[in-house]
């Protein structure tokens, strides 16, 4: 993933996301979750720092996977996936006319959780200020509102949902990640240009106004966040009396507190939780085909100064070549996952050309390309260009991903390109300097997860999205032309080609992206509970979710 802000990914749907170093111990500063899961009522939930972490409430403003686990249970949302399934939420239903360009949808009656009326005219502003600011403000959360030329309340339980062309009803999946925020209370913070509200933290003052199951009443973004029922929410009311999400530090530390009941759920807990607990009493491990995917970006932008020949295709294919992906499966992922083959994950299979596959672990081939090529070894082991520069470059990371970094820097190091992580304390703003350029960085690793549609992820490497999710600066006015075009094809075989063509323009004829691997969704849950349906995005997964006796 899980822009993830700092942000590892954006679409998305989430994402950066990522997989953490095992170590040992959760830590120290993670506070003691609200209840054990035997107390009446309460769903403690776990995640790892790396991956649930969160900085803010806001959703504008902080793209890290623990901030899209909230918003599901505070924001309201159109609609919501089970699965790859469209299944209404706060819009108990929606009208199509003028051949597929326009959607209605009809809003169930609700309120915020201060008693202010919650109604369509607030979705309205949300989605009208995310398209004013798609490429500043709003450029983590706009994906979902792909392709959309305007949206209008016509009353308070209608929305209007304009798209520039006919669109089929499966790009409605990316408004799952469209959740609405209260006018009321953040657009007295939006200032003239919009700037200003990635500045409002709505857990400064407690409870945050919600609109959707529950509440906020305790915050901490690397500790414990409590959330209670919202009684004023429009739809089936929880069946547990309060949710507590506990941030751990590492894998071993929620593997722990799995073992010993504290969790009852270990959401998105990753393979070396699952494989952790393994046999451990009272415990199942859920996995479902992956929806993520990682990829290694080079940064494509052609007016950057240094190490020209990082834009020689021949030499990023070879770098390719030179990456054991079936080793950071087994390494990282404990195989529960898939050698990289696309930008669009496993579930998306219908999308991904049948010729597009993972490259080979060829170390060999990456060796004559790069000798071909005139780049010598130097005394070393690190090649030298013709202009006398060694092959030694940045990669931007976070800290959590460290046995990522160093297979790729092994991997790199046996065809002479040195690899120097580069630990950015400000993700987004490492990959895109100066000023959203694009002229400093070399490489840089993402981790996205993804939602249904192929559209949004495709996005992230249009040129509108340069400054926010786009980690390779990579803009292709074709790309982009194509990239629109597609998004109004009803026709599901001429989709399906545009879509392809578009991935082979990233990962063949550019090869701006190096798809590493698609990790699977993998949770563990404790079996005296019920409901916890981990294929479900939205509302519906937290509602319904009760222990068992």
């Amino acid at each position: 993933m899980s822009k993830s802000r700092r942000r590892r990914a954006a679409q998305v749907w989430c994402a950066v996301t990522v997989l953490a170093a095992v170590a040992t111990g959760c830590g120290a500063d993670a506070k003691p979750a609200a209840s054990s899961p035997s107390a009446s009522g309460i769903l403690s939930v776990g995640v790892t720092a790396s991956l649930g972490r969160m900085t803010s409430l806001n959703p504008l403003a902080d793209n890290l996977y623990g901030s899209w686990i909230a918003r599901q249970l505070i924001y309201p949302a159109l609609v919501q996936l089970n699965g790859t399934k469209l299944e209404p939420s706060w819009a108990s239903k929606w009208d199509v006319s003028e051949g597929g360009r326009v959607y209605t949808f009809h809003l169930q009656p609700g309120t915020w959780s201060d008693g202010k009326p919650l109604t369509a005219h607030d979705a309205a502003w949300t989605a009208n200020f995310e398209l004013k600011h798609a490429s500043d403000a709003a450029g983590l959360v706009s994906f979902a509102l792909e392709g959309v030329k305007s949206v209008k309340a016509t009353d308070d339980k209608t929305l209007v949902v304009t798209y520039a062309e006919a669109m089929p009803e499966s790009v409605l999946t990316l408004l799952a990640n469209f959740h609405v925020l209260p006018k009321h209370v953040y657009e007295p913070h939006a200032g003239g240009d919009g700037s200003k509200i990635l500045a409002f933290r709505p857990e400064d003052k407690l409870p945050a106004v919600s609109g959707g199951p529950f509440t906020v009443t305790e915050f901490a973004g690397d500790g414990t966040t409590i959330f209670e029922p919202n009684k004023g929410y429009f739809g089936t009311p929880p069946k547990v009396g309060a949710v507590g999400l506990q941030v751990f530090q590492n894998d071993e530390g929620l593997a722990q507190a799995l073992r010993a009941g504290t969790v009852a759920w270990g959401y998105g807990g990753g393979s070396a939780v699952a494989a952790s607990v393994k046999g451990a009493a009272g415990l199942k491990v859920a996995a479902s085909p992956s929806q993520e995917v990682a990829m290694l970006n080079i940064n494509t932008n052609p007016k950057k100064r240094d190490n020209p020949e990082l834009k020689q295709v021949q030499v990023r294919e070879a770098m390719s070549l030179a990456l054991d992906r079936a080793e950071l499966v087994e390494v990282v992922l404990n195989g529960y996952g898939r050698p990289g083959r696309s930008v669009l994950a496993p579930f998306q299979d219908e999308w991904i050309p049948k010729d597009l596959q993972a490259d080979p672990h060829d170390p060999a081939k990456a060796n004559g390309i790069l000798d071909g090529l005139g780049y010598k070894r130097g005394a070393d082991g690190i090649r030298v260009t013709p202009a006398g520069d060694r092959m030694s470059y940045s990669v931007v990371v976070w800290k959590e991903i460290s046995r990522v970094a160093e297979i790729l820097q092994k991997n790199l190091a046996e065809v002479g390109i040195e690899l120097k992580p580069d630990i950015a304390a400000d993700y987004t703003a490492a990959v895109t300097k100066p000023d959203g350029k694009y002229l400093d960085f070399d490489l840089a690793y993402s981790y996205w997860t993804l939602s249904p549609d192929p559209g949004g992820t495709l996005r992230v490497y249009s040129c509108d999205s340069w400054g926010s999710v786009n980690f390779a600066g990579f803009c292709d006015k074709d790309y982009d032309t194509l990239l629109t075009k597609q998004r109004g094809m009803l026709d599901q075989a001429e989709r399906t080609a545009a879509v392809g063509t578009l991935q082979k323009t990233l990962l063949r004829d550019t090869r701006a992206v190096l798809p590493l691997y698609h990790a699977e969704t993998v949770h563990v849950v404790r079996q005296d509970w019920a409901g916890i349906e981990t294929q479900r995005f939205g509302p519906g997964l937290w509602t319904q979710i009760h222990r068992v006796s």
